[in-house]
């Protein structure tokens, strides 16, 4: 059993065990991570399908990965005692979308693959969402697949945001040139979705509200980022980068 369940990209684990894979999709323990991020002096959460790839090769040169904040307070307690931190918040309806059609269409990796044969299959995201909403086992499966997981869960207790600053995925740019001092232009668009995209306006009468019920504390925290960078809002200055 045990070494089935070592084998990642294992058909059966899927079929059989799907909570534990989804349990050991998640990253391993990273010593450098501290280091780099003391070394940067800022703290990144990388929440999936928030052009976090992109971030963290401008901020980084180096995979941080997808770590709640729990996780990274845990692994990195020096830096997160000392280092401000950030997260880019998108639109839970454009990014639940974006991780659909990712997911669907292969993902990165066999882990990515198997949770898409697994949970997704042939259905259409209209048919996945009715799912959700109507099957609980499925709907708390799914919901801890890092891709499809809350963006609250990543930088929020339950009491609480946990990070300093949550830029608006539309004014990422300004955001990082800000926070971070990163030149506008050194974002790079990685680890895009192949294939066709799922618009909004592909969506079938009432899997936006499905979205939005599954998603209603992300759509609270993409409300509050909006607030602290608004649209209309001069662009801010940027800040030296750390050294």
């Amino acid at each position: 059993m045990k070494n089935r369940l070592d084998r990642m990209g294992s058909k059966l684990g899927w079929q059989l065990f799907p909570g534990r894979m989804i349990q050991r999709a998640s990253p391993r323990p990273d010593p450098r991570l501290e280091e780099v991020y003391l070394s940067r002096g800022l703290i990144l959460i990388h929440i999936p399908k928030n052009a976090g790839t992109s971030v963290e090769d401008a901020i980084y040169g180096y995979r941080v990965r997808h770590r709640t904040w729990e996780q990274v307070q845990a692994l990195c307690p020096t830096a997160w005692e000392t280092l401000p931190k950030a997260a880019i918040i998108r639109d839970p309806v454009d990014r639940f979308l974006s991780a659909f059609d990712y997911l669907k269409s292969g993902g990165r990796n066999e882990s990515d693959r198997r949770f898409a044969a697994r949970m997704i299959g042939s259905q259409s995201v209209d048919a996945f969402l009715e799912r959700l909403v109507t099957d609980a086992a499925l709907r708390e499966l799914a919901l801890e697949y890092f891709h499809l997981r809350r963006q609250a869960d990543y930088v929020c207790s339950p009491e609480a945001v946990m990070v300093d600053h949550l830029i608006p995925f539309e004014r990422m740019a300004e955001g990082l040139s800000a926070v971070a001092g990163v030149p506008p232009d050194a974002l790079q668009h990685s680890n895009r979705t192949r294939g066709q995209r799922t618009r909004k306006e592909h969506l079938a009468h009432g899997s936006l509200d499905h979205i939005r019920g599954l998603y209603a504390p992300d759509i609270a925290l993409y409300d509050r980022a909006l607030a602290a960078w608004p649209a209309n809002a001069p662009p801010r200055p940027a800040v030296a980068e750390p050294t």
